[in-house]
């Protein structure tokens, strides 16, 4: 019985180490909506704590240094440390016993101890821990709904803290819970906070009532060489509802300390990519003949026998899921798309051919750990920057012995255009793809295998260059990268860029425009 540890690679190869650490009653899944706000600045390590999540069967204890030697060997040799509650608990303990494995730590609704004594009274109070353990004692579920309800308290966003709570934690059995609670009474982490010389950055929600606000002052007050904020209206989830502010909180620190470089914006913005595509959903398939030319030409990759869930990844409106269906018969079948747009279209027009329609981004799937059999996704994944991300998502969601087949787009995709635009002046007005270098090692850093990669070079033609730039406006693959030029592109510009495109124009008196396709085949190992 080993320890669940779980490994996300950034997109940057120098990216920090971060380990997260979960609190009581919970496990690593409650960090999920922070992921993809993270993992392009940080190597993430997610542990589960002994007796919780995929940790279960390994027996928790009261002594919290049974938590930190069952994990030390699975966390790297150096970090940033994020824990919240009894994971911030635990987090500051390691610090002081391996202070050189600590570059800085960041606790969330943790606080020094946990229950109260006259030295710290902004804690729990003991009678109130001592009923609370009774009740885990006798009725487990009854305290954990307890909890849930504590946890909620005072909490602007308690509606939605809820809702994203739904099916996250996977409850420890009695036994577990009650140790977990003699470990978060016996904590006491005073002395420790007085010596660590690491930077720490402790968060408290205003209205917490596990954590008192009070907890923040007196903290301040005695640890002044640490930083500490407090947020208003929060509670002791302060981060579920609202993962953006506590991950921006997160980088900014880290940034002050240099443990992140620079705030490197994203080349590609997600944001912009969907409202593009969610606006180009009616129009997109009247447009899209080449798409839907690779698309057919994937399902023959697909492998001759499915048993189990089928993803569309990237489905777009919706087009290949009557084929798709058509192979896997009874298998459930899930559609998922970044846009919003795309996903309502589908389902309107196909809504008796797929189980699940689902709005999400390939690199943060809103899908559980080994819950498809096949994933299917034509050209979607050119949309994807944190290449490393990815392919950990696909490795993720897979079963063991899955597969992934998998169209998307090389660099040398509309070299013409670039280039003819490259000519006119030195903003990028073409979609920029990932090198097959960078996209192989993103595999390769996963446990992903590679069964096939062909590479088809297809060139579509029109009479006009107009013609080419109306069809990427009606298939929504508008320019989405940093470095493009902001406003309208204006008249002069335009016919520049005509008469540089010319040159192209070829024997057959057509002008060709040119994509570089990439067909994948990807399995997981049983």
């Amino acid at each position: 019985m080993a320890i669940y540890r779980e490994h996300l690679a950034a997109y940057r190869k120098d990216a920090a180490e971060l380990v997260l650490l979960h609190g009581w009653a919970s496990d690593s899944s409650i960090w999920r909506p922070l992921l993809a706000a993270l993992r392009r600045d940080f190597h993430i390590t997610l542990i589960d704590l002994p007796g919780c999540g995929r940790s279960a069967k390994v027996m928790a204890s009261s002594d919290p240094d049974h938590y930190i030697d069952a994990i030390l060997p699975l966390v790297p040799a150096s970090a940033i440390y994020c824990g919240w509650s009894l994971g911030g608990m635990l987090a500051t303990r390691l610090a002081a016993r391996f202070p050189d494995r600590v570059q800085a730590l960041i606790c969330v609704a943790s606080n020094a101890v946990f229950v109260a004594d006259a030295d710290w009274p902004a804690a729990m109070a003991k009678q109130d821990f001592d009923a609370f353990s009774a009740l885990v004692a006798a009725n487990p579920r009854a305290s954990l709904r307890r909890f849930e309800l504590l946890q909620l308290h005072g909490d602007c966003h308690a509606k939605e803290v809820r809702a994203e709570l739904q099916g996250l934690a996977i409850a420890p059995s009695q036994e577990n819970l009650s140790l977990g609670l003699a470990c978060l009474q016996s904590l006491d982490n005073r002395q420790a906070l007085a010596d660590l010389a690491c930077p720490c950055l402790y968060l408290f929600g205003g209205e917490d009532a596990l954590v008192p606000s009070a907890a923040a002052d007196i903290f301040a007050e005695r640890y002044p060489q640490h930083s500490s904020q407090q947020l208003a209206d929060r509670g002791h989830i302060l981060f579920l509802a609202d993962a953006g502010e506590l991950s921006s909180l997160l980088l900014s620190y880290c940034r002050n300390w240099g443990y992140v470089a620079t705030d490197k914006p994203a080349q590609l913005n997600k944001s912009d990519i969907g409202r593009s595509f969610s606006r180009a959903a009616h129009s997109y398939d009247g447009a899209a003949l080449l798409q839907r030319r690779v698309a057919d030409r994937l399902i023959a990759y697909l492998p001759q026998e499915i048993a189990g869930p089928v993803l569309d990844l990237g489905c777009g409106t919706g087009y290949s899921l009557p084929a798709l269906q058509a192979r896997i018969g009874a298998e459930p079948l899930l559609a998922l798309d970044l846009a919003a747009g795309m996903v309502g279209h589908a389902a309107e027009q196909y809504p008796n051919i797929a189980n699940y329609f689902v709005c999400g981004d390939a690199e943060d799937l809103p899908l559980a750990d080994n819950s498809v059999a096949t994933i299917f996704s034509s050209l979607a994944l050119q949309w994807c920057e944190n290449l490393a991300g990815l392919m950990f998502e696909i490795e993720r969601v897979l079963q063991p012995g899955g597969s992934a087949v998998i169209a998307t787009l090389g660099p040398n995709t509309l070299h013409e255009l670039r280039s003819a635009w490259r000519r006119v002046d030195g903003f990028v007005h073409v979609n920029q793809f990932a090198e097959r270098d960078d996209l192989a090692a993103a595999i390769s850093g996963s446990s992903l295998a590679i069964e096939a990669w062909e590479e088809v070079v297809e060139v579509m033609y029109y009479d006009r260059l107009s013609e080419l730039t109306r069809e990427l406006k009606s298939i929504g693959a508008h320019n989405v990268n940093g470095g493009r030029p902001s406003g309208l592109t204006g008249r002069q510009r335009l016919q520049a860029l005509t008469q540089q495109y010319e040159v192209y124009r070829g024997a057959e008196l057509k002008l060709p425009a040119s994509y570089q396709l990439w067909y994948l085949k990807l399995s997981k190992s049983r």
